[in-house]
């Protein structure tokens, strides 16, 4: 079967536009082509599609998502410090919260990886937490934020 490139690909000149590919590889372009149409029926049936000129207010949503150098500085700040109060906690407490609120795993698959019951890894990451407050209290308390210690 002959697959006209042009369709897919249209700044292609005409000379090496057509190929000779099996049946399997047109069907899966079509399969691609009907995926995508009924994507774009669903955005523009749910009103998902974004535009400029879509609802007013957008430019300004957009431009105030990145943040300035001080809110960059803050967030680093901040992540230095939660990450050396989790180096301060025991490895099992600390791996699992790692695992639940960054990695965004949920309590069944750390269980399952480490071989323990839910209602265990839902009390270590529950005293893990705790902990990391304490630290982080006593860290703010002690001047460390910053970077004074």
């Amino acid at each position: 079967m002959i697959l006209d490139l042009r369709n897919e690909y249209p700044h292609l000149n005409a000379a090496y536009s057509e190929v000779a590919v099996p049946g399997r590889i047109i069907a899966v372009f079509q399969q691609y082509r009907r995926s995508e149409l009924a994507l774009e029926k669903r955005r523009s049936r749910n009103g998902d599609t974004v535009s400029l000129d879509a609802e007013p207010g957008i430019e300004s949503y957009i431009i105030h998502q990145s943040p300035s150098p001080e809110e960059e500085l803050e967030r680093r700040i901040r992540s230095r410090e939660l990450y050396a109060a989790l180096r301060a906690l025991p490895r099992k407490q600390a791996d699992r919260i790692y695992a639940h609120y960054i990695l965004g795993m949920s309590i069944a698959e750390i269980a399952r990886a480490d071989h323990v019951s839910r209602p265990a890894v839902l009390k270590s990451i529950a005293l893990g937490c705790m902990e990391l407050r304490k630290i982080l209290c006593r860290r703010s308390r002690e001047g460390y934020a910053y970077g004074n210690r």
